[in-house]
Parts: C-alpha cells; structure tokens; sequence
C-alpha cells in the first residue's frame, strides 16, 4: 500500500476502510470497531492499568445487570455485615429503582462480532493465474510494476534455426508454450574449470541436438537483465522440461554438484534425469542413482530424493517436502563459499527472501497445503511468531496433524500470506459486554425471579388499601360523629402491607438465586483482558454474582501453552485451576514472549491465558488439529491493512460456525517499526 502523512507531520500515515475510505491518526495501537468499521483508538482494561503503554488502559469493567450486581453486594451485607452495612437501606433503595428501570442489554445473537476490514494493498504474488500482483524491479528505482506472476513456460529459450543452421534466443510466447526443449542444471565452479561461459554452451548446444531436441534452457543465456521474472517461474523452468541434462566436468565431482543450493530442487521437479561428464556420452540417470552419488553424505536428503524416487504416501510425502524446505534453508550456508557470479543458481536466489525463496520453490507444487497449514502453527521460537514458515509446533503437532481450514492466495511485498475464507471474530478489550444468557431454569427460579415484582405490586395495593381504609374511616366518623374501629381495609393492607415489606427485604437475595445455575446458552462474545483474573471472577463479570457453586467459566485442559489439564483427580475433561495460580505467579511481561493476558469465550465457557506483545484484536479460525480448533489471535496494523500474529490457541472447533466469514485478510510479515 501506499501511505501519506498528514501536513503537520504528527499523525502516522494515513489507513483505509474497506471501503478505500482514509483515516488518520496518532501514534497508538487501533482496532477497528466491529459496529462501523471505522479504525480507532484500542482501550484495553487491565487488572493493574498502565499508563505509559501503547494502548490506553483503563480497569476492569463489568456491565453486568445493574439490579443483579446491587443485588449480590445487598446479600453480601445480610450475611456478612461489615463496616459498610449502614448503606445498606440507600443501596436498597438505588435496587428498587434498577428493578423498575427497562434493561439495556444487548439483543441475543448467534455471531461473534464481525471483523469489518480486509487487506485493501497489492499483491507481491498470486497463486491464481488470474491475479495480477506488483512486483519490485532492481534497477529502476524501485518502481513497481504490473505483470501477471504465474508462468508455466519460460521466457526465453535458445532455439536451433535448421535453415541457418544457428542458434538464436527465442522470447515468442508462442514458441516458448509449444517448443519441447532441455533444461540444464551445473555448477558455476564447472564453467571455469571448462575454460569460459562459451566452452559450456557449446557442450549444451551439442548434447541437445545429439538427443533429438532443438531447443534448451541455460541460465547464461535465458536469464534477461530483469531476473525477477525468470526467478519466480525457475520451478516450472525445470518442471515443464522434457529433461534435465546435468553437466559435469567428470564422475568424481557428483558431490561438488550436490553441493548446491537448487540442485536438489532441480532434480525433484524434472521429468527425466540425464548427464554428460567430460567429453562421454549423454546418459540417462534416476533419482535413486544420484542419491548415491550426489548425497552419500547427506542422510536427509537421500531420504527425500528416495521417497519421491520410489513414490510414498501422501503423509510421507509432506513429512519429505518439509525435509526438503529444511534442506535448502540449511544448505544456503554452503552459498558463501560458491562464486555469486550471475550465472550460478545460487546467485540468481540469493537477493531473494527467505520466504519468498520458499514460495517459489513449493507453492506452485502445494498439493500437501504446506503453507495453509503453517499458518495454524504456533512456532517455539517466540521471537519468529510473525513468521508463518515454520514446522516446529508450541503444541507438539506435526504438519500433516493439520487439517487448514483457509487458503492462501497470495504474498505481500511485506513477506504476510493474503487468506481467504477465514472465519473471523473481533475481540472485545474496553469491558466486559452486557451478556445476553440463559440458565437453566425451574419453577422455584422462576417464583424468585417473579417475587421482586410480586412485592412491589402487593406493596402499591396495601398502601392503596389503607388509603381507601383511612378515607372511608374519615367519611365515616364525619356522618356518624364517631369511629366505628379499625377499617377491614385498613387491617387487611397493613397485612399485606408488611408481608410485601419483607418480600422487598430478602428480594435481593431471591434476585441472587433467580440469576444463579448454570449458563446453558450466552451470546458470543470474546472478550480479553490483560493481567490475569480467574474464572470466577470472568463468571462475575460476565453474567453477575451468584448463590451456589455453578461453574460458569471453566479452565481450557489444553487450549493454550500455559494450560494444565486435571488428570487423575478427576474422571472428566477439565482444566486444573493450578493454571491460574501459575500464571498469577509469573512475571506480567516477559522480554520475548511479551504481556500476560486473558481471553473468555462464551460460547464454550472458557478461560484462557497466553502471552503477546499486543492485545490481539481478531481471532481467525485457521485450521483444526488432534479434536480442536487453531485459532490465530492477531493484532492489526492499519497503515498496511495487515494482521500480525500474536498467539495461537486450540479451542472447541464447533465455535467457528459462529464467526462471520471475512474478505481477505495478510497475516504475518515484518511488523512496523
């Protein structure tokens, strides 16, 4: 995306809704409002607030019914009296009138709030053919331009002219589709050694014609002065080819040719394998054959090359493309001590990125959805979370554990894979919502609820009772000259009169037992705090206090890496409270994995507590692993229209049919400095 600053200087540059609509604002953490859409400032309550971080902290703040939470504090002092007691008759009072007062609650719903933004910039890359993306060219300051990504043919072949009977450089779109030719895999090192860049191509000229073929693929020649083009198509260089001749000066240097970054790649993605040592013939060559000449050193890598050779199972055949993801990340150690002269492999790539070096390599050939299934990891390295290439899982997973849930279509020019078909929901951080819910109900709740009410109406009757009584009474003696004794109405409304008094008197503590028992259904809500709080004390929040022990807000057994299950002291799936006391025990804030924080889901009733340099705003449902969800809890950084990882937790899957499906979204990348 392109940004702006405002005239004054004092503002970050400008964001954009959905809508392309700008926004400007300061330097401060922002989320975007799930009601409008609009980006604003992040309010976040905290258990001891923060007034010098990047988000505006404010305490804990319960919007539980006003009627319920006096209620508890009016029962609280019958029981328990304290020094406070002699309010008791004003709070009362306030109760009464919060009775009488219409809700304001929220209406019930079936959704989480929705997340009402999506990525609004350019694509760096596109798996579609149909989507075009913008991509940086060395040399021109840094211009973009526009071109389509996705190539299955070369753009440049070497083609022999049998009417000239010379060979020329063929860039026709046309020729390049249809033109069967040979692709050429050496080492840089090998061309001095044959003398010049001339001595090799003269070999390759020879060994085509002498197979049969009129055309071939050599980076000397078919690589143009803008190479970011050929670099990101190399894979189908070598895929679409009708061999790949391998160039040797002789038999003893197979292991100097393994060596190379992009030889392993190159010999995976070829139909058919020949080479041609030294002046001998062009021979024909399998893949088992060079992993005992090429890599009878390397382990990992005669494991890969012998899994594709002989054909695996899917699930063997994911657990060897991460090998070989490994394999070339670890083999660019070797690249320092190779020339970076322009015609080696290694020098082609070597500008690159790393997560475009893998794009490049596996996306085109992602049957296995290795990248959809590493947005669902939760790296070990706390400092790489923003990078979704990883395979090393906080949880203990493997890849193939994963089942993804989204797709990714494209790469930003900021490293962050695009995704569509992400279910989202937006986290709530300023207080804890007015939860519509429902408990289970019964007969006796339902009196308990009803008396409050019950005792205001027989308190209005009895008042008017002995109004009408007293009236009468007047009346009476002004006729008769004398009081004929207490009025029945009188009597009977200073019965009931005192019956609806101390109905009113213990009407709290029947409001207390009508909004106590177990939630048995709650809107959605995701609602985080930072600090730590228990589930009592989210249950208290959430719905109000309560009378008895109906847990409302359980402990997550394994939704998060600082979660702890119960295990033998209990016959059921449950989290341990030792959780809790474990993270109120620890540091609130550590260096690499950040703040301490807490996320209550109301759907499922769960607690859960993770770490994060930034309170995630946006939680996505990614993928499902092992009977539960990913979810990736993101932070938002407006100015690119992007999302950066913060934490991933397993929760219920059976929560995702509540969240809203969004636009596309970037997830990852480099954060803003």
């Amino acid at each position: 995306m392109n940004h702006e600053s405002t005239t004054t200087g004092q503002k970050h540059p400008q964001c954009y809704s959905s809508q392309l609509k700008p926004f400007y604002h300061g330097a401060t953490s922002r989320y975007t409002s799930p009601s409008s859409g609009k980006c604003k400032r992040l309010v976040v309550q905290s258990v001891n607030p923060s007034s010098t971080s990047d988000w505006n902290e404010r305490n804990v703040r319960s919007n539980a019914p006003l009627s319920t939470r006096l209620a508890y504090w009016l029962t609280r002092m019958i029981f328990t009296p304290s020094s406070e007691t002699f309010l008791w008759v004003f709070v009362w009072l306030l109760y009464i009138i919060a009775l009488l007062l219409p809700s304001r609650g929220h209406p019930f719903t079936i959704h989480y709030k929705p997340y009402l933004r999506r990525f609004v910039g350019q694509l760096w890359a596109a798996r579609s053919p149909r989507e075009y993306s913008l991509r940086a060219r060395a040399g021109e300051d840094d211009a973009r331009v526009r071109h389509v990504t996705h190539a299955l043919y070369p753009r440049i072949l070497v083609v022999f002219d049998g009417n000239t009977r010379s060979w020329e450089r063929v860039n026709v779109e046309a020729v390049a589709r249809r033109r069967p030719y040979v692709a050429v895999s050496y080492r840089y090192a090998d061309v001095i050694k044959f003398g010049s860049e001339e001595a090799i191509i003269e070999r390759v000229r020879h060994a085509t014609l002498n197979q049969g073929f009129d055309a071939y693929w050599l980076d000397l020649e078919c690589l143009l002065e803008d190479k970011s083009q050929d670099l990101f198509r190399m894979s189908d260089v070598y895929r679409l080819a009708s061999f790949t001749l391998i160039i040797l000066t002789d038999e003893s240097v197979w292991s100097d040719w393994g060596s190379r970054v992009w030889t392993l790649p190159e010999a995976l993605l070829s139909r058919e394998l020949r080479y041609m040592a030294g002046n001998n013939a062009v021979t024909p060559i399998s893949l088992i054959q060079i992993a005992s000449l090429a890599y009878r050193h390397h382990d990992k890598e005669s494991q890969i090359i012998h899994s594709y050779g002989l054909g695996k199972d899917p699930l063997e055949r994911l657990a060897r493309n991460l090998q070989l993801k490994e394999a070339i990340w670890r083999r660019q150690s070797f690249s320092s001590q190779i020339t970076s002269q322009g015609g080696d492999s290694q020098g082609r790539y070597r500008a690159e990125k790393s997560y475009k070096r893998l794009h490049a390599c596996l996306w085109r050939t992602d049957n296995d959805r290795i990248a959809d299934r590493m947005i669902s990891m939760f790296p070990k390295d706390k400092s790489a979370i923003n990078q979704w290439y990883t395979n090393e899982d906080e949880y203990g997973a493997k890849l193939w554990d994963i089942e993804p849930a989204v797709q990714v279509i494209g790469i930003t020019s900021n490293g962050s894979l695009v995704l569509d078909g992400c279910r989202v929901a937006a986290i709530r951080w300023k207080n804890f919502p007015s939860v519509a819910f429902a408990t289970r109900r019964s007969i006796r709740r339902l009196l308990a609820l009803a008396a409050p009410y019950v005792a205001l109406f027989f308190f209005v009757t009895s008042c008017t009772m002995i109004s009408v009584g007293n009236q009468e009474a007047s009346a009476s003696a002004d006729i008769y000259g004398s009081s004929s004794g207490t009025s029945p109405l009188v009597a009977g409304g200073g019965v009931i009169l005192a019956f609806s008094l101390i109905l009113l008197i213990l009407s709290p503590v029947l409001t207390c037992y009508a909004h106590s028992g177990r939630v048995v259904l709650a809107c959605p809500w995701l609602i985080g705090v930072k600090g730590v709080i228990s589930a009592q004390e989210a249950s208290d929040h959430l719905y109000g206090h309560q009378m008895g022990d109906s847990r409302r807000t359980l402990y997550t057994p394994s939704g998060s890496p600082l979660s702890k299950p119960r295990e033998s002291d209990s016959p059921f799936r449950e989290g341990h409270v030792l959780q809790y006391e474990a993270a109120l025990a620890a540091p609130p804030f550590d260096p690499i994995e950040g703040h301490m924080f807490t996320l209550v889901d109301t759907i499922s009733g769960t607690i859960y507590y993770f770490r994060a340099h930034r309170p995630p705003t946006v939680c996505l449902f990614t993928g499902s692993e092992g009977g539960q969800g990913r979810f990736v809890l993101a932070s938002e950084e407006c100015s690119r229209s992007e999302l950066r990882r913060e934490t991933v937790l397993r929760m219920p899957t059976f929560i995702s049919a509540h969240m809203h499906t969004c636009d596309w979204v970037a997830l990852g990348g480099k954060p803003q400095d």
